[in-house]
């Protein structure tokens, strides 16, 4: 899903990974989180559910500006 609003130059992208239980999802995203600056990332957003898989959602925001100007939004 993406949105642009053109009044506030920002552009939202939401990224949804989907797949089997035990698949990486959640392993990808931790990864992810670790090489990215930590100036454009937000907080990993993670429920533990020790040895067992996620039973909801993990997010991870992700924010910057490109050398136009538009603010971008991302949320895995």
């Amino acid at each position: 899903m993406a949105q642009f609003n053109e009044e506030s130059r920002e552009l939202a992208v939401k990224v949804v990974y989907y797949g089997p239980a035990l698949s990486g999802k959640t392993t990808n995203l931790q990864a992810l989180y670790q090489k990215m600056d930590p100036k454009v990332r937000g907080r990993l957003m993670t429920l533990d559910t020790k040895d067992d898989r996620t039973l909801f959602f993990d997010m991870m925001p992700v924010f910057f500006k490109t050398p136009s100007g538009v603010k971008v939004k991302i949320k895995l």
